[in-house]
């Protein structure tokens, strides 16, 4: 508990010198109580090191559309006395349902890691959060570099009812073709989307296969494009093998492979 405390208190230190180098000469003071900025964290299985960590600006647990810029501190929650550490800016995107934010904060050890907020808004007030993150010595997903599993997947041509494929409403049957096994030996890009679009816990992830659609319609085949269904039966609900093949703790995941089907990237919320 002494480390929280600290780690809270070297927080309002962080915080501050974030404030200095860039609120306007006459600053919105910073806003508490039950209105305050929070900061809703996308997904999950973040590895030590440079982790991408989505997260969504939520105000009174609505999403905040018009933030300006975002600077993050890092303070490891493991050392006695929590100082400041890696100081970034989180990159802003509008192409999804919500706005979202995207950071890679430098987390070189594992364990737990507050992160401090800085959130410039539309007219110039700012606003601040922490929250936290836990880095992994080893993630269970599979990471950049690494070849995943050559999964057998259900298609089109083993159960011909899309509906038994996907939950989405308005299902691209090109995403239902291939296995990742076939993927991985085509020698084209790849792209591996885990979304439930109809079951989503949260309205904060199903879009994705939307997202995921809309590249496809760009690119034809280009590349593979493949989306696995979390569930396997709808009723009662019951998850596709996958899941645990990719040793996925939640959803959506995308990844996206290279012509040598190894990670180049993996995109967790």
């Amino acid at each position: 508990m002494r480390a929280w405390r600290l780690w809270l208190a070297a927080l309002a230190v962080g915080l501050t010198a974030c404030e200095g180098a860039s609120v306007p000469s006459s600053p919105t003071a910073v806003e508490s109580g039950p209105s305050a900025l929070s900061v809703a964290v996308a997904s999950n299985d973040f590895p030590a090191g440079s982790p991408r960590i989505p997260f969504i600006l939520l105000q009174e647990a609505q999403p905040i559309g018009d933030a300006q810029a975002v600077t993050l501190t890092a303070f490891d929650l493991a050392s006695g006395t929590p100082v400041p550490g890696w100081s970034g800016t989180a990159v802003a995107y509008q192409d999804y349902g919500v706005p979202y934010w995207v950071a890679y904060p430098e987390l070189p050890r594992a364990g737990h890691w507050g992160l401090a907020a800085a959130v410039t808004l539309a007219n110039g007030s700012q606003m601040a959060a922490q929250f936290t993150v836990e880095a992994l010595a080893d993630a269970s997903a599979p990471e950049i570099g690494e070849v995943p599993p050559a999964s057998e997947n259900r298609t089109l041509e083993t159960e011909p009812d899309l509906a038994k494929l996907t939950s989405d409403p308005a299902p691209e049957p090109a995403l239902y073709q291939l296995t990742v096994a076939e993927a991985l030996e085509s020698g084209r890009p790849t792209v591996v989307t885990f979304a439930t679009p109809a079951f989503c816990e949260s309205r904060l992830c199903a879009p994705v296969v939307d997202s995921v659609k809309a590249v496809y319609a760009g690119l034809g085949d280009k590349a593979n494009f493949i989306h696995i269904e979390v569930y396997e039966s709808f009723d009662p609900f019951v998850y596709v093998k996958e899941m645990d093949e990719w040793h996925l703790q939640s959803e959506p995941w995308t990844f996206v492979l290279d012509r040598d089907g190894v990670v180049a990237a993996r995109l967790g919320g």
